[in-house]
């Protein structure tokens, strides 16, 4: 299995690049080639384009939810609760919110709904661009 196998790619602001890389992956498929990167690359990527969604995900009680995520595996969101040492309820909350955010999902069963990372992805990868024209005028305020 390769490196990149089973991990999630967070992204900011690259959403041109994910366009040319699918374009690039759509050619590959089409001349004939198969190859678990083709579909690896498709399914483990995660772009955001506001910095909104970038807030809400880096929050410190969300990087430490998706933390235990990774290293822990929890059955439940009350096991999630208990490894983060935090209230149910505000463990429930910031759970759905990374659901809506589309980094994590949910596994039912047995009355129990175990967070896990997006496609059963099992790391998380952080790559943010931020580039001179993603703040419009970057001149200096006059005084």
């Amino acid at each position: 299995m390769s490196t990149t196998t089973n991990t999630l790619k967070i992204t900011f602001g690259q959403a041109d690049d994910h366009r040319t890389a699918a374009r690039k992956r759509l050619e590959r498929a089409e001349a004939g080639e198969t190859n678990e990167t083709i579909e690896q690359d498709a399914q483990f990527i995660l772009n955001f384009e506001d910095f909104t969604d970038v807030e809400r995900l880096m929050r410190t009680s969300n990087l430490e939810l998706l933390e235990a995520i990774v290293d822990e595996r929890p059955e439940s969101i009350r096991e999630t609760s208990e490894i983060v040492e935090r209230d149910y309820r505000e463990v429930h909350r910031n759970l759905e919110d990374l659901e809506e955010l589309g980094v994590i999902e949910f596994e039912e069963g047995g009355g129990r709904k175990r967070p896990i990372l997006r496609g059963g992805s099992e790391t998380l990868d952080f790559s943010f661009r931020i580039s001179q024209g993603d703040f419009g005028d970057t001149q200096p305020a006059s005084v």
